[in-house]
C-alpha cells in the first residue's frame, strides 16, 4: 500500500492518483491560505476593510470624546454603561472597540488614537476601560467584556433585613 504526504498537515494517507490532500479541510485550508497570500484582507486591499476600520477608529475617538467631555463625577457611571453593553452582546462593535490590543497597548507616538491628540493628558476609551475593569472586577477589559468574569459584589444585602424577635 503506497502512502502520501499531505502538503497542509504534513500527516500521511492513503495514495491516490487524483488525490493531493488528505482531506477536504485541509484543501480548504491551503486554497484560503493562498489566496490571503496573494491577496490579504487589509485596509490597503480591501475598501470594506478600510471603511469598517475607519468606522472602529472614529467610534472609538467619539467614546473618549464623550468620557472626557462629561463632568469627572459621571465619568465612572459612563464606563459602566458602556462595559455592561459590551458585555451584553448588543453593540458587537462597541465590543471590538474596547478589546482592541492597538488601543488597548497604545503607543504615545501615534497621536491620532488619544482624544486631543495628547497621549500625556489622555488615555484612549479601551485603556480607561481596562483601567476601570482592573480596579472594579479586578480583571482585564477583554475577560470582562468577554463574561469570563463573574459580576462584581456589590454590597446590596440579598434577603431582607432580619427582625428582631
Amino acid at each position: 500500500m503506497k502512502t502520501s504526504i499531505c502538503p497542509q498537515c504534513k500527516t500521511t494517507f492513503r495514495f491516490r492518483s487524483n488525490k493531493k490532500f488528505c482531506s477536504a479541510t485541509c484543501r480548504k485550508l491551503n486554497a484560503q491560505q493562498k489566496k490571503r497570500t496573494e491577496c490579504p484582507v487589509n485596509a490597503t486591499h480591501s475598501p470594506e476593510t478600510r471603511r469598517d476600520q475607519s468606522l472602529t477608529f472614529d467610534l472609538a475617538m467619539r467614546l473618549a470624546e464623550r468620557l472626557y467631555t462629561l463632568p469627572p463625577s459621571q465619568r465612572l457611571g459612563y464606563l459602566q454603561a458602556l462595559i455592561e453593553e459590551a458585555r451584553s452582546g448588543a453593540s458587537p462593535t462597541l465590543r471590538r472597540v474596547l478589546t482592541m490590543p492597538k488601543l488597548l497597548r497604545a503607543n504615545c507616538e501615534d497621536r491620532h488614537l488619544f482624544w486631543r491628540r495628547s497621549p500625556r493628558s489622555y488615555v484612549t476609551i479601551t485603556q480607561a476601560a481596562d483601567r476601570y475593569c482592573r480596579k472594579f472586577w479586578g480583571a482585564g477589559v477583554e475577560a470582562v467584556v468577554g463574561g469570563e468574569v463573574p459580576e462584581p459584589v456589590t454590597g446590596e444585602v440579598e434577603g431582607g433585613i432580619p427582625q428582631a424577635a
